[in-house]
């Protein structure tokens, strides 16, 4: 098999496991349905990612790295980032779904993410342990800024749609946007201010 077709393969099995990996977690995924999606054989999933675990943890590598390079959090621009997360995780749904399963189902598979976020919350209060920001502890700052957007995927759709408007609609969509950076903007003060 020459390198390219073994790169390609390899491409579109890691995608039909994204995909799988998103609609049904790891317990529910398939190894048939992910060969026949990537029109490959099952063999070549085994010989690319060892078992159906690695796979799951390598889509999660994917998706997860996907995101933070589309929507790194830019501390000068809290209420910014999460509205750009919130168009992100819209724009493709098997992002928030996987981490959903990662949650559910294997909180230690994918990357490790810890590193980087306390980088980033270093950045924000300077590096002063236990610093908070507008009140809040930085690290849960954080935490209810990423819970804040994450709400909308994981709310009941009659709730989503409790003012009248369709839940897909784009009018609806821009409403629910403008409220999480507004709210954003108003539990992160001036994200400047360490105390």
């Amino acid at each position: 098999m020459a390198s390219g077709d073994s790169t390609a393969t390899r491409a579109r099995i890691l995608g039909a496991a994204i995909d799988e990996f998103a609609d049904y977690g790891l317990a529910g995924a398939r190894i048939d349905r992910i060969a026949a999606a990537a029109a490959a054989n099952k063999r070549s999933i085994y010989v690319y990612f060892g078992n159906k675990e690695r796979l799951f943890g390598a889509a999660l590598d994917r998706v997860i790295g996907e995101v933070g390079e589309a929507v790194p959090l830019e501390l000068d621009d809290l209420p910014g980032s999460a509205g750009r997360l919130f168009d992100h995780l819209l724009a493709v749904p098997e992002a928030w779904r996987l981490g959903m399963w990662r949650s559910l189902e294997r909180p230690d598979a994918g990357p490790d993410e810890g590193a980087g976020y306390a980088e980033r919350i270093a950045a924000m209060t300077g590096g002063e342990p236990g610093a908070t920001v507008s009140g809040i502890p930085a690290t849960d700052l954080v935490v209810l800024i990423i819970g804040l957007v994450r709400g909308w995927f994981m709310s009941p759709e009659g709730l989503l749609c409790a003012d009248g408007r369709a839940a897909d609609s784009p009018e609806r969509i821009a409403i629910h946007r403008a409220a999480i950076v507004e709210a954003v903007r108003r539990i992160s003060g001036d994200a400047g201010e360490r105390r």
